[in-house]
């Protein structure tokens, strides 16, 4: 008995420290209600913070924080009378400080899920589960092997769902990519901008002429 708790609090112990992978849930930056709004020279700028963690991905919202790396939804409505491009004629600022985007490819490799910190649980390969039975005076044990199936099958899963869930984000972050892209008059674009953290500051736009 005292060897099967044993066993059970290691594994136990690898599921807290290691954590498990999860999927990543789109953020849709179409689909989302905008409650911040500026406008500046014919352009309509709305934007939302906290996209990641509103979004359910709570493990790359803590990735966030700690590498100090924003997700920022955007919506651009262009309703001057020439094209407008982020990164040419139109700028975003924090303040007075300049927001400058960050390609989707870093953003990725700054927030994504390790998926060679899953290895651990193989360790979980080595666990037994041990039974004691007492049958006419005989005392008989049973090893059950659980950890070859058990280790493999954890760590295989989770490095799965983590690489997946790593090229989902960079997927959408490509998808919705505004760095140099043109906005005609008349079009409204939609859009998630990765910047260093500058905390829940106001944005404006400006566009230069």
């Amino acid at each position: 008995m005292t060897n099967t708790i044993t066993k059970i609090f290691t594994i136990a112990t690898i599921f807290i420290l290691s954590g498990c992978a999860v999927s990543y849930k789109p953020i849709h930056p179409v689909s989302l209600n905008y409650d911040s709004h500026q406008s500046e020279d014919g352009v309509e700028l709305s934007y939302k913070y906290d996209v990641l963690r509103q979004n359910g991905n709570k493990k790359y919202a803590k990735k966030e924080d700690k590498r100090g790396v924003k997700l920022i939804a955007l919506k651009i409505t262009n309703n001057s009378q020439s094209a407008v491009n982020l990164g040419k004629n139109l700028t975003l600022y924090s303040g007075n400080n300049q927001i400058r985007p960050m390609e989707p490819m870093i953003i990725k490799e700054s927030i994504k899920q390790i998926v060679p910190g899953y290895l651990p649980y193989l360790l979980l390969t080595f666990v037994n589960l041990t039974t004691t039975k007492e049958q006419n005076g005989i005392i008989e044990q049973n090893v059950i092997p659980i950890g070859l199936v058990l280790g493999p099958g954890i760590t295989v899963g989770n490095m799965l769902i983590a690489g997946d869930a790593n090229t989902k984000l960079l997927d959408e972050l490509r998808l919705y990519n505004l760095i140099g892209k043109d906005i005609k008059p008349g079009e409204t674009v939609y859009g998630i901008i990765g910047v260093r953290d500058i905390g829940y500051s106001p944005i404006t736009v400006e566009v230069t002429k």
